[in-house]
């Protein structure tokens, strides 16, 4: 059976437009695939920014040449000098370190309160006039006696007089006097220096006293 004329042209019409909706297709399938592949170059576009914030830092090093002129410029100063005469005065004033004619001026005795013999200011203030008067004789040679007052037993008094004596002689050792230059002796209560059975007398007679040998 042959078709006839009016049925060719409508199958025509029903291709072109498939053909049409294809194309349509088509181009906007390009139109996507070309608008996906544009999105990276704006990432790459804060690169630059980063390295251009990357390379602001050599901008503030040209400062830095004049922050070390200016500390170059520091020995101008006459620091040098003055450290230099200082550690000259210091080291006369070490040669004559004794203002005081005899120990007994420098202060002879430290005082102690009951049953302790860990030095007072006081105390440490007299040593450390001591220890000046010593190295400023330096042919000389002390004793130091601890001592008590009369409570207690004799052989509790002798051994804190032991330590009285030993505080003091400690003390001055860390001045920096000779170990072989002070010997040490403990009294206990064996001999007051005030008879008075008071706290006055008492406070008297704790005491590490510091003498002569030679």
């Amino acid at each position: 059976m042959t078709p006839s004329p009016n049925s060719i042209p409508q199958v025509s019409g029903l291709k072109i437009r498939s053909i049409a909706l294809m194309l349509v297709s088509s181009i906007a399938l390009v139109a996507c695939a070309s608008t996906k592949k544009v999105e990276p170059p704006a990432v790459a576009t804060t690169a630059p920014v980063a390295a251009e914030n990357a390379e602001a830092a050599p901008t503030v090093a040209p400062t830095a040449p004049a922050t070390d002129r200016q500390v170059y410029s520091a020995p101008l100063t006459p620091a040098a000098p003055a450290t230099d005469t200082s550690q000259a005065e210091s080291s006369r004033a070490a040669e004559n370190l004794s203002p005081f004619a005899t120990i007994a001026e420098a202060g002879e005795r430290v005082f102690f309160e009951t049953d302790r013999f860990d030095l007072t200011d006081e105390a440490r203030a007299i040593l450390t006039r001591q220890a000046a008067w010593i190295r400023g004789n330096p042919g000389k040679r002390i004793l130091i006696a601890g001592n008590c007052d009369e409570r207690g037993t004799r052989e509790y008094n002798l051994a804190l007089g032991a330590r009285r004596a030993s505080a003091a002689r400690d003390f001055l050792i860390g001045l920096g006097i000779d170990p072989e230059r002070i010997e040490t002796v403990s009294y206990g209560k064996e001999r007051p220096i005030d008879e008075r059975p008071s706290a006055e007398g008492w406070a008297v007679n704790r005491n590490a006293h510091t003498m002569l040998l030679d």
